[in-house]
């Protein structure tokens, strides 16, 4: 994202390593011999990237990764000998893997000479978890940020994506495409410009190419119909990620990592492009119910008592 002159980057954790991490803490809890193996495994990947990245610079970075690791060791010695995963360990160990990316990337850039610094999001994002799901703390939020950028002057940053604390202090998740959640976020919180969104394809098709081989990409798409594609099924940003841009007005841009060039489609208040049809979606293997009759009209709490029998 975009902030005057500043540039935010929000990050996700390496593929699979949010997977990774949570079998880690499922097999220690279940007593798995194998969990140290896997533990050695994802060090070592971690510990390659690093190489990788900086090179003969690495050192440091790698001494900073080993000490996290060994702290992870802990825990998961210790979910072993407890015999079970209470889910407030399982939030603190899912999470990892975003702050292991954050930093591989901040000290990969600060070793390139950019004025850059590394924000992990417990430090400022307050959330609470609710019926409809996850609720920011916007007001503690912006409060905490803005004490964090009073000492953090770098123009840009790199920010742990899925991971906050809840009201208690507590590390917790957004869930599930939770970084793309972050990404809005936090775009709200640094009053962005616009908000990219950095996926494996050039933007978002008109349809599933699998099933409908004349696809194109859209250049434009409205809030609207974006919300409405992705609740059909589209891979379109999910409805949750896109709240805080549209509550702002805030553009989003779905673009596409290799090929940064490729300008992907904008999402805006009002869709720039014309056409009677803009997407189709498909939904399989759905059972539809219809409950009929005249015995249902105008009669209090069948539709609850109905609902309620489905559950």
């Amino acid at each position: 994202m975009c902030v005057g002159d500043r540039q935010v980057t929000v990050v996700s954790a390496m593929k699979g390593v949010t997977d990774a991490l949570i079998d880690l803490a499922r097999a220690a809890a279940a007593a798995d011999p194998a969990w140290d193996e896997r533990w050695h495994e994802l060090r070592a990947r971690h510990r390659g990237a690093a190489a990788a990245l900086l090179g003969e610079h690495s050192g440091a970075t790698i001494e900073w990764l080993d000490a996290r690791f060994e702290r992870l060791r802990e825990i998961l010695a210790a979910l072993a000998v407890i015999g079970e995963l209470p889910q407030e360990v399982l939030d603190r160990v899912q999470g990892l893997g975003e702050v292991f990316s954050a930093h591989l990337l901040g000290h990969h850039l600060q070793a390139l000479g950019e004025d850059a610094d590394v924000l992990d999001a417990r430090d400022v994002l307050v959330v609470n978890h609710g019926e409809l799901g996850v609720d920011v703390d916007w007001k503690s939020s912006a409060a905490k940020l803005a004490l964090w950028r009073e000492t953090h002057p770098a123009r840009r940053l790199v920010v742990t994506g899925f991971v906050a604390r809840d009201r208690k202090g507590n590390i917790t998740t957004l869930g599930r495409n939770g970084s793309d959640f972050s990404g809005a976020i936090f775009a709200a919180l640094f009053a962005a410009d616009e908000l990219h969104i950095w996926t494996d394809v050039d933007g978002v098709l008109s349809a599933d190419p699998r099933v409908v081989p004349e696809a194109v990409q859209l250049d434009a798409l409205s809030y609207d119909e974006a919300c409405e594609l992705a609740y059909f099924g589209a891979k379109v940003v999910h409805p949750q990620t896109m709240s805080p841009a549209i509550e702002r007005g805030l553009p989003i841009i779905i673009r596409n990592t290799f090929q940064p060039d490729h300008p992907g489609t904008r999402i805006t208040a009002e869709s720039s492009s014309s056409g009677p049809i803009k997407g189709l979606t498909l939904s399989s293997d759905l059972a539809v119910l219809n409950l009929e009759g005249t015995g249902l009209m105008g009669v209090p709490g069948t539709a609850e008592r109905v609902f309620a029998a489905l559950r």
